[in-house]
């Protein structure tokens, strides 16, 4: 199956999203579309899924023009498209899952309708129980299964969206693994990310986007790394991310005694453990071990059944005290949509939510957006209209909207989770340097994320979370991947 983007232009607005991109996918080829947050690349695979409808261009399919108008049409043509946020049902099995995406699925739901929409899962999943409840899967697992729904709809071309972005390294590497076996039987695959890593794990050829346009292709097993970072980043090279400086000297910023918290699916036991002013300490975890809890009980976002939260020796969120709007502290969540900007206001707002208390009753908006245009300015969300609604924006550029609100002032005590999950290499170090920063400020930061790279590079201390406990805190400089690696998924017997 050969696929042919031509002359594909997209606008929303004033944005030019694609702008005259023409380009090839070869039959059983795995391209790895490469660019920045905002580069058009997920906007170029929407048209050709038909989630998006170009404003000009064409699309042809081995040398014959089709039209696209809908996914259904995409499906029908054999174009399948995992995206970053799953579709799947928490509630039901994953084999009820796939049972209700599949297109020929009888009314009567009998062993040979189930045979049918598993055979797949058990070739590139044989890790995931057909019978197990999607909630109780890792993230790796429903990307897994989000892949076999694809294919059990007879997908010849599979678009993968940033699919490593919230990935544990094992993880990524199975995935990777994975394409590789989907190109060796025939399907064409595009990769689309921002990490050189996938390019190099599983692509046949790479090609990169800036600013909407195409400009560069090349062999992905001999491309120059120095030349397709230029052609990201429109210029020669990138400067190194800020180095963290060492803690300081006296008692912790940030202590932690006896933290107990709950949901349906997810407990804390007994969390303790002490940061020191200047201090990152890094959380490492496979998904779904605690982390977003942890996160939201140490912020006062999740109520504490037990233990306490200390910031300079003084109560900050305990059984019967929570705080979360708490000047002293600040928290960049994982999902900023989920508990952390109000989608349908303006961005002009949703930077000015942590200091709505302090604004008189008919606030001068034109100094609100001022402000506002300054920050997106500071911190590069794109597109730069404060009163642009947030829900508009971009995965990448809804972070660093939050990134800017929460860390554009001195804080005592930063949680950040995942704060460069699906951030191209710019932004991502433009997150170090305000995290460090606010460190080098006196700050107690708490890093959680998969990235154990990112980990061992920059933070002091590494704690590994597992089933709601601390297996380990080790210091940076005695820890590594392998190590890390055994906690997160043995806990302290590794």
């Amino acid at each position: 199956m050969r696929v042919q983007l031509l002359g594909i232009c997209k606008r929303f607005g004033p944005v030019v999203a694609n702008d005259d991109v023409s380009l090839d996918i070869g039959d059983g080829e795995v391209l790895a579309l490469l660019g920045e947050n905002g580069a058009g690349k997920s906007t170029l695979m929407k048209v050709l899924y038909g989630y998006h409808r170009a404003d000009a261009g064409q699309v042809t399919i081995d040398g014959r023009e089709v039209r696209i108008d809908s996914a259904r049409d995409a499906m029908a043509l054999g174009i399948g498209m995992v995206f970053q946020q799953f579709s799947l049902l928490p509630a039901l099995s994953v084999q009820e899952n796939l049972l209700l995406a599949h297109a020929s699925t009888p009314a009567w739901l009998g062993r040979g309708a189930a045979a049918r929409v598993t055979r797949l899962l058990a070739e590139f999943a044989p890790d995931v129980d057909p019978r197990r409840r999607v909630d109780a899967l890792s993230v790796g697992q429903k990307q897994q299964v989000e892949l076999v729904k694809v294919l059990n709809l007879d997908a010849r071309l599979v678009i993968l969206d940033e699919p490593t972005s919230v990935l544990a390294p094992d993880e990524a590497r199975r995935l990777h693994e994975v394409v590789r076996r989907l190109a060796e039987s025939g399907r064409s695959v595009v990769f689309i990310t921002h990490k050189l890593e996938d390019v190099r794990a599983c692509a046949h050829r790479v090609a990169v986007m800036r600013a909407g346009r195409l400009v560069d292709q090349a062999d992905a097993r001999g491309a120059d790394t120095a030349r397709l970072v230029a052609h990201m980043v429109g210029e020669t090279g990138l400067r190194a991310a800020r180095q963290v400086a060492p803690p300081r000297a006296g008692p912790p910023r940030l202590s932690v005694r006896g933290l107990r918290s709950r949901t349906e699916t997810l407990a804390l036991d007994g969390i303790d453990l002490d940061i020191a002013p200047g201090e990152v300490l890094g959380i490492a975890g496979v998904s779904g071990n605690g982390q977003d809890l942890l996160a939201d009980a140490l912020t006062g976002m999740a109520p504490i059944s037990a233990g306490e939260v200390l910031l300079d020796g003084e109560l900050l969120h305990g059984r019967d005290t929570a705080r979360p709007d708490d000047p002293r502290q600040a928290y960049i969540p994982e999902y900023p949509l989920r508990n952390a900007v109000a989608a349908d206001l303006g961005n002009a707002l949703n930077l000015s939510l942590r200091r709505l208390r302090g604004l008189p009753l008919f606030p001068r908006w034109a100094e609100v957006n001022a402000q506002a245009a300054r920050l997106m300015e500071q911190y590069d969300v794109r597109p730069r209209r404060p009163e642009l609604a947030s829900g508009r924006l971009s995965g990448g550029n809804l972070q660093k909207l939050v990134i800017a609100r929460e860390l554009a002032q001195a804080r005592r005590f930063v949680v950040a989770c995942y704060p460069t999950m699906g951030l191209d290499l710019q932004a991502a170090q433009a997150v170090y340097d305000a995290l460090f920063r606010q460190a080098a400020d006196g700050a107690a930061v708490l890093w959680i994320s998969e990235d154990l790279d990112d980990l061992l590079r920059h933070a002091h201390r590494i704690g590994v979370l597992y089933h709601g406990r601390l297996a380990a805190v080790l210091p940076a400089a005695q820890a590594d991947r392998v190590r890390l690696g055994h906690l997160m998924t043995h806990g302290a017997h590794a």
